[in-house]
């Protein structure tokens, strides 16, 4: 007579937490954690997100962000004023182009690590056109990662670009980063 062995629940676990890792890993997906179905979950939705994340959480340790709210804010709230920061880094990138030399053509993507929302520029001869709010980033060209939390901290000024940059709050990622990330320090140092 045959007998059957039965899998342990933890075998079973493991074999569901193996699975979702690898569909996961497969399939590039670029959800929003603002969404409702994610419920204001972190995303980690580009390479490097990590890395911004703990920059994050060290410069909150030290001081020089603000703690994460303990009381958190709905998602739609915390959405429109994210979508508000977007609109005034765009306003800021349009006054920063103008002070550049060079005639900067190039596209980019802005991902704000934490709820993973992405963002496309548009640098044009007519000026900065943006896209909120979009579904992961433009094919081979320049990404720039932040978190909303720095972002704002750098509109405000309460923290320079530069800072931004040394402590990894502010990353570029892509094959040449160099006018992106000069178009990024003369429009952050513009005051509105």
């Amino acid at each position: 007579m045959k007998t059957i062995k039965r899998s342990s629940p933890l075998t079973s676990i493991m074999a569901v937490v193996i699975a979702t890792m690898v569909s996961s890993v497969s399939v590039p997906a670029y959800s929003c954690g603002l969404e409702p179905s994610v419920k204001g979950g972190f995303t980690v939705s580009y390479t490097g997100s990590l890395d911004v994340a703990i920059a994050v959480a060290d410069a909150r340790n030290d001081g020089l962000l603000p703690q994460a709210n303990l009381n958190p804010i709905p998602n739609m709230i915390r959405k429109q004023q994210i979508l508000a920061d977007l609109q005034q880094l765009r306003t800021r990138l349009d006054k920063g182009r103008d002070e550049i030399a060079d005639n900067l053509n190039t596209p980019f993507s802005l991902v704000l690590v934490g709820p993973g929302l992405w963002s496309h520029f548009y640098m044009t001869s007519g000026g900065v056109l943006a896209n909120y709010h979009t579904d992961g980033p433009l094919a081979g060209k320049v990404v720039v990662l932040t978190h909303p939390t720095a972002l704002r901290a750098m509109l405000d000024g309460k923290l320079s670009i530069e800072q931004a940059t040394r402590l990894g709050l502010i990353t570029y990622s892509g094959t040449d980063t160099t006018a992106i990330q000069r178009t990024f320090e003369t429009s952050l140092q513009i005051k509105t």
